[in-house]
């Protein structure tokens, strides 16, 4: 039950923050330098279908070597971290392949997101920490 909960609570905040990083920040950034390579619309149905896979494992990722991390060594420090560094790793393969194979593609882009790969990790996996101290360690 406690993985359960931890786990849904981290999804929704990651789906709900990169919703609306994508849409506030990233969505006229990939339009003024990647438009030619944007689809013209893309439909709910189709986000959530492909966007879920990669947000269903990837916070199950972020839970095993983050939360789990922390938990382990009673730190939130190392659940920070942790979290930050699969972002990094993870953000860091897509962005720089983009960068490697497609003429064009933006250093700019790459860089901001691995960045935000790596906040985002780091802070989603310290928000299952402190969700799984609040409600689920015992002394």
């Amino acid at each position: 039950m406690e993985f359960f909960a931890v786990y849904v609570s981290m999804l929704v905040l990651y789906v709900v923050v990169d919703f609306i990083w994508i849409t506030l920040f990233m969505q006229p950034y990939f339009t003024a330098n990647l438009g030619h390579l944007l689809r013209e619309s893309v439909g709910i149905s189709f986000l959530i279908t492909y966007g879920s896979i990669f947000f269903v494992f990837y916070v199950l990722g972020l839970y095993w070597f983050g939360v789990r991390a922390g938990v382990g060594s009673n730190s939130a420090l190392v659940a920070t971290l942790s979290g930050g560094f699969l972002g990094f790793l993870a953000y860091g393969t897509y962005g720089l392949t983009n960068y490697i194979f497609f003429k064009g593609y933006p250093l700019s882009i790459t860089l901001l997101d691995i960045t935000w790969g790596s906040v985002l990790g780091g802070a989603v996996s310290l928000c299952g920490y402190l969700i799984f101290l609040r409600f689920f360690y015992q002394n």
